[in-house]
């Protein structure tokens, strides 16, 4: 039985925590679906100058705003994700959320950094890639950058995952992670890849929206525009599970999951890179 998934483009305004948690409440109670997906920092907005100001309005999960959301996704019976700065301590990660009708499921923090907004500012993510139960099916989150990172959305899929939600903030300069990677991690790990990325201008950089429903062979079944608005497509979750794919029995058979050879791949586990110039380490947040 297949789940209707949808994608809302926000424009969410920088520091505006009540004005934007309307919109995403919004969205999951105004769209007809089994599970909406909202952008990177959908909550408080991406392009801080300085740490205390994203500080100053991040939220711990479980929060005023995922109680709020929780509280829609109850009602309509639908699952969301959404993206916000997560405060934990006197940390503060980029985080995603998970929820659905019983209540948070799980959330995500961003691995993978950025120098850019408030990634400059976050702590690296500390709770790996995990993939959700959910009766929609397994669901793993990812963040913006980390789809530029091929080792990110194939634990996932080793992990299980059939459906890959990945809240994004790509600026107009972000022209092939936005518009080409979601196909290439959908193909190359036979999933179901759902790219949120918002619109706008903030801080002096225009988003470009252009955000994807992909299947599990990187096919795009639906795409936004640059301006707000949502999109939506049916799909049946169990399909990512099939990666054996038959072109001529016997003949032209692809499986990209079995036909890996871990044995090989040491070199991904190392940590270093030959080749790559010395440069200056980034300041630690």
């Amino acid at each position: 039985m297949g789940i209707t998934v949808a994608v809302m483009q926000t424009d969410p305004k920088l520091g505006d925590v009540e004005g934007n948690l309307e919109d995403i409440v919004d969205a999951v109670q105004r769209i007809s679906c089994d599970l909406m997906v909202l952008p990177e920092c959908a909550l408080q907005g991406y392009g801080y100058d300085q740490p205390r100001e994203a500080g100053a309005i991040a939220q711990p999960v479980p929060g005023p705003a995922t109680e709020a959301v929780a509280d829609v996704c109850r009602r309509m019976k639908r699952h969301a994700v959404f993206g916000m700065i997560e405060s934990d301590g006197d940390r503060y990660y980029n985080t995603a959320v998970l929820i659905g009708p019983d209540g948070i499921v799980g959330k995500y923090r961003k691995m993978h950094l950025p120098f850019l907004g408030v990634d400059r500012f976050t702590w690296p993510g500390d709770l790996g890639f995990p993939v959700f139960e959910t009766p929609l099916g397994r669901i793993g989150l990812l963040i913006c950058f980390d789809l530029s990172f091929p080792e990110a959305a194939r634990a996932l899929k080793l992990g299980g995952a059939q459906i890959i939600c990945v809240p994004t903030n790509w600026p107009e300069a972000a022209e092939v992670s936005c518009v080409h990677a979601p196909m290439v991690r959908a193909q190359e790990n036979h999933v179901w890849l759902v790219t949120a990325n918002r619109v706008g201008t903030e801080a002096g950089t225009t988003f470009r929206g252009e955000s994807r429903i992909c299947d599990p062979d990187g096919r795009i079944l639906e795409e936004s525009g640059w301006g707000m608005g949502s999109i939506s497509a049916e799909f049946e979750p169990l399909d990512a599970d099939r990666n054996r794919i038959v072109i001529r029995p016997g003949e032209y058979e692809i499986d990209r999951i079995m036909s890996r050879r871990p044995d090989h791949y040491g070199a991904l586990s190392e940590g270093t890179s030959r080749g790559t110039l010395e440069q200056d380490p980034a300041p630690a947040p």
